[in-house]
């Protein structure tokens, strides 16, 4: 295990590059942090190809085991409080999607705090995956990562420009049920799988050409004042009254 003082060693450098999409695009690589997280990964076969301690580690595959001292790990951490344990891992797609199940999909989602989340929530509702459509912020940011608190690598993940994504809507062998301000039946319903839950933005909800590609569209009743509910709640509420009991 080699120890790691100077902020200006190369690897280090690198690692903090990955706080860019630009740089995690041209290498394919991500940052998790916390030893609850990383345990997460180990547990389902994930092998990173860094990992940084400011404790001695046992090895972990082919993984580079790197010690830090606390300030040299403050630089690295994206954290206020930084952790103990830094894993650098690479980016998993899936391939085409199986409509098996209850899949999940996502199109224009821009916040990172909100993917993460509701990646999370996919996780615990036994999803088959996530599919992000059309322009969907980046699932391995720092913001998103640590949102899913280790869901990242549970939940497998496609990406679809919005041509195939609509092309799978009208393909799909079983219900695919948007959310919609404009819908009339309730959320409160039976659903049967193969089912593909569609869930918009939360500024402007789903695309005009999603919403007539879907074969049912429903919406969340509200008695407040609000013109629409965060879409990590909103599609919490949708996933958890797919899977009821």
């Amino acid at each position: 295990m080699l120890s790691i003082t100077s902020p200006r060693n190369p690897t280090l450098k690198l690692i903090r590059s990955l706080a860019d999409k630009k740089h995690r695009q041209e290498t394919g690589l991500f940052v998790a942090e916390g030893p609850k997280v990383l345990a997460r990964a180990r547990d389902l076969g994930w092998e990173p190809h860094y990992l940084l301690s400011t404790d001695t580690l046992e090895t972990w595959g082919k993984a580079t085991c790197l010690k830090l001292d606390a300030k040299t790990m403050a630089s690295i951490s994206a954290q206020a409080n930084p952790p103990t344990i830094v894993g650098v891992f690479e980016q998993r797609w899936g391939g085409p999607v199986q409509p098996t199940g209850l899949w999940l999909a996502l199109e224009d989602i821009r916040d990172p705090g909100n993917l993460g989340t509701i990646i999370r929530t996919a996780d615990a509702a036994g999803a088959s995956g996530v599919i992000l459509a059309g322009h969907c912020c980046d699932p391995f940011a720092p913001d998103c990562v640590r949102a899913t608190m280790g869901s990242i690598f549970a939940v497998p993940m496609v990406r679809h420009d919005r041509q195939a994504f609509l092309d799978l809507l009208r393909i799909w062998p079983g219900e695919t049920v948007g959310t919609s301000l404009s819908a009339t039946s309730s959320y409160r319903r039976t659903y049967r799988e193969p089912l593909l839950i569609v869930m918009g933005s939360e500024g402007t909800g789903l695309t005009p050409e999603t919403e007539a590609a879907c074969s049912t569209l429903v919406r969340i009743p509200m008695r407040g004042n609000v013109q629409s509910l965060n879409v990590a709640i909103a599609t919490g509420l949708m996933l958890f009254e797919a899977t009821a009991l």
